[in-house]
């Protein structure tokens, strides 16, 4: 049943789409029902969500108006030409839409099929296509007008709330996670859902932070607040995961001291506790673990260990911080440590290959139908190509669009049935605008309550652009049958004509493009051995938890912590590669050439297949390399964390290596 803010907001709808529709036909534009459609297509529940979206539609229908004024009057006479043009125009926008992983993308998409909406139909009346772009973005600025208006002004739903929850959302995994790692029960149900938790949150919460600067809420300008939040919390996952690692392999080798076992409960007390200020003297036990080095390998895995937990206590600190002046109205903090190495940089990965498949099945789809449209002259033709432009890049961005076009083109079966009834059933006895609000109630409301809940609200949506466009409402009513069934077999034509094209190149799977993710990332860490200290590991952070996020929700229905842990520990490898190449200048010659041993192991392994185990060669270069600087006296200390790191990583089984005698000075300063 629905709730009652589902059942305010399908009423805040109707009435938008009502409103719309109403000032459409006082004006007498040609074809309100726009209005109508435009209000539903851009009505969210939440007021920040809402304003964007309109914004990025106006701006998304005067490029698509423009790029039709320009295309149709000058081909028109060649309308093999102008059907090619339009094709490639709606799938280089679906491409670029598809780069572009924020809402923004809404404005490239719907520029592309926009020009098929007004380009298409005017083929017939090529010197009115002017005025039909302007008459086209009145109708689509009213709906968006008056949608916007009834739900921003008439109990407008906020976004903070839920923001405040998905905060929750991020900090409790993250706590539990932290707490587990330091305690060493890295394999414990927290510390796995911690893992699996965060980067999906990272990536997932995004959107949610460009709607924020629209918002109705105290938190609309928080914005880089809350930004610098998710950074921080990016930041902390390959901390974390490094931690658990160090502490799992000291209990191991039966290596955690008296000493570093306080650190370790006085680090998880202080997380366990909520406190933003962490105790002076917890950072100074912290620091004094370098003197308890006994000149062996755990006293190196100390040293590394006692680096991420003043990372960890510095992420933490400051990620509370900021919590607490969003929630609580605390001071902000000051801009701590964004140039830090450790901390992320907002990176989205960008999949050009899939965009262009993604482009290319539209632009061929539209195509097959134009094709099928100049040869038999059909008068719905235009319908046909608009519809299979507007299939194509509605689910463009899904790993498998099939699915989803098949259901749309049941779900518009039901749609022009109910078109079917509405014009010959109801309209017919219709004479007033007070009796149309009346007779469209049942059907506004229900398409509302779709739209109100993510699981249908692309139901909804299809019921929108099939129905409200189909039923074509307009000053006076004229009874056609000829006209609907034409329309609907139109309709069907172009959903099917997308969904064969889709079938036939853009039909992949979930395991596909999560395997094409991970590959993306092998590459990434490749790179970084291969870059000679031209990567930046904030970069390297911010794209590798990001595909991590991509990659989480596509593992559903299996164990994903395997794979989890697999790209956190690429992620490290990366990492030490940076830092590795960052220390190179500080070595001698002997060191660089242990060093570039390494990086060109590294590289052939993630060139490779990493999910082999790497050669024991690669092992033995790291070994030789931490006792070629152990024995130089001017190597930088931190390039032996880098390496324990490595080992570590790609070696967690393997024998401790025989290290000369050194010392550990400086190296945490």
């Amino acid at each position: 049943m629905p709730k009652p803010d589902e059942l305010l907001f399908a009423l805040k709808c109707f009435a938008g789409a009502m409103a719309a529709l109403y000032i459409s036909l006082w004006l007498g534009l040609d074809a309100p029902y726009w209005a109508l459609a435009t209000s539903y297509i851009v009505a969210l529940p939440f007021a920040g969500g809402m304003l964007s979206k309109s914004l990025y539609r106006i701006l998304g229908t005067f490029i698509g108006g423009a790029a039709a004024v320009a295309m149709v009057p000058n081909l028109v006479d060649a309308p093999v030409l102008l059907c090619l043009c339009m094709a490639l125009w709606i799938g280089f926008c679906l491409y670029i839409s598809l780069l572009d992983r924020t809402p923004r993308a809404y404005l490239f998409m719907l520029a592309g099929y926009t020009a098929g909406i007004i380009g298409f139909p005017s083929v017939f009346t090529p010197g009115h296509i002017f005025q039909t772009a302007v008459t086209r973005m009145e109708e689509i600025s009213i709906g968006i007008a008056c949608s916007t208006v009834v739900g921003t002004l008439v109990f407008p739903r906020p976004l903070a709330p839920v923001l405040a929850r998905r905060l929750d959302g991020w900090i409790k995994p993250a706590r539990e996670w932290a707490v587990a790692a330091l305690s060493g029960e890295d394999d414990s149900p927290a510390a796995r859902e911690g893992r699996q938790r965060l980067p999906f949150e990272a990536t997932d919460i995004a959107s949610m932070i460009t709607q924020l600067a629209y918002d109705t809420s105290e938190l609309q300008s928080a914005v880089r607040y809350v930004t610098r939040l998710r950074l921080y919390l990016i930041s902390l996952i390959p901390v974390l995961s490094s931690t658990g690692d160090r502490v799992a392999q000291l209990q191991r080798l039966g290596a955690v001291t008296p000493q570093l076992q306080r650190v370790l409960h006085s680090v998880a007390q202080w997380v366990r506790s909520g406190e933003t200020e962490y105790d002076d003297a917890m950072i100074a036990d912290i620091i004094l673990l370098e003197e308890e080095n006994d000149h062996s390998w755990p006293g190196l895995l100390r040293a590394s260990l006692a680096l991420r937990l003043q990372e960890l206590s510095s992420l933490v600190r400051l990620s509370r911080a900021i919590r607490r002046h969003l929630l609580d109205g605390d001071p902000p903090p000051p801009n701590e440590m964004l140039d830090r190495e450790y901390i992320a940089t907002i990176v989205q990965n960008r999949d050009h290959t899939l965009a262009l498949l993604s482009g290319l099945a539209a632009a061929l789809a539209v195509l097959l139908v134009c094709a099928l449209w100049i040869w038999t002259d059909w008068p719905s033709g235009a319908g046909a190509a608009v519809m299979v432009a507007i299939a194509c890049c509605f689910f463009a961005s899904q790993d498998n669009p099939a699915p989803a076009i098949a259901s749309m083109l049941r779900t518009s079966l039901f749609a022009l049935a109910g078109v079917g009834f509405y014009s010959y059933a109801v309209l017919t006895r219709i004479y007033t605008f007070e009796g149309l609000c009346m007779a469209l109630l049942p059907a506004g409301m229900l398409v509302g309550l779709l739209i109100s809940r993510p699981a249908t609200f692309m139901l909804g949506m299809n019921i929108t652009a099939t129905g409200a466009t189909q039923l074509a409402l307009e000053n006076g009513f004229t009874n056609s049958f000829p006209a609907w069934a034409n329309n609907s077999i139109a309709v069907i034509v172009g959903l099917s004509s997308a969904l064969v094209m889709t079938l036939l190149i853009r039909s992949f799977g979930a395991a596909w493009t999560a395997q094409r993710l991970m590959r993306a990332s092998w590459r990434e860490i490749a790179n970084a051995a291969e870059a000679d200290g031209g990567e930046d590991s904030g970069v390297l952070i911010g794209i590798s938890v990001d595909r991590l996020g991509l990659i989480l929700p596509r593992l559903a229905g299996q164990d994903a912590d395997p794979s989890v842990r697999a790209e956190l520990g690429n992620l490290r490898v990366g990492l030490d590669m940076v830092g590795l190449h960052r220390e190179q200048w500080r070595l001698t010659p002997a060191a660089r050439a242990a060093c570039n041993q390494i990086f060109a192991g590294v590289a052939a392994h993630y060139r490779g297949n990493p999910n082999r185990p790497p050669p024991t060669s690669l092992c033995e270069a790291i070994d030789d390399a931490i006792n070629t600087l152990v024995d130089d006296p001017h190597s930088h200390k931190s390039a032996l964390v880098q390496l324990s790191g490595l080992r570590s990583v790609l070696f967690p089984a393997a024998p401790p290596p025989d290290i000369h005698a050194w010392t550990l000075e400086g190296i945490i300063t």
